[in-house]
């Protein structure tokens, strides 16, 4: 009994954060600059939150608890996108903007 409404409660998830991830996308294929910009900025936020979250923590502080998914699970899946946005998105400022991401997370 408990253990399939864990697992309904886990599927129930992983369909959000599919819904989420697939959404997360929509606004930059818009005819609308405004909302291109405002779903890049969108993604932006949500790339440099997950990198800073998988940076490497100094010694001294003591490490964070455990978390349920890893704060980079989605994070190759999103820089691959953004790569193949960069390279094939007909809208300039959408590639100018995954470039410029791109180059931020390297650094």
């Amino acid at each position: 009994c408990c253990k399939t409404a864990q697992t309904l409660v886990l599927h129930q998830k992983m369909e959000v954060q599919d819904q989420e991830s697939l959404g997360r996308w929509d606004g930059l294929g818009s005819r609308d600059a405004i909302s291109r910009t405002e779903a890049i900025e969108n993604i932006c936020q949500e790339v440099m939150r997950k990198v800073e979250a998988i940076r490497p923590i100094p010694s001294s502080a003591p490490s964070p608890p455990a978390s349920g998914s890893p704060p980079n699970s989605d994070l190759n899946d999103i820089l691959t996108h953004l790569l193949m946005l960069s390279k094939r998105c007909p809208f300039e400022d959408v590639k100018e903007r995954c470039i410029q991401l791109l180059q931020a997370v390297q650094v």
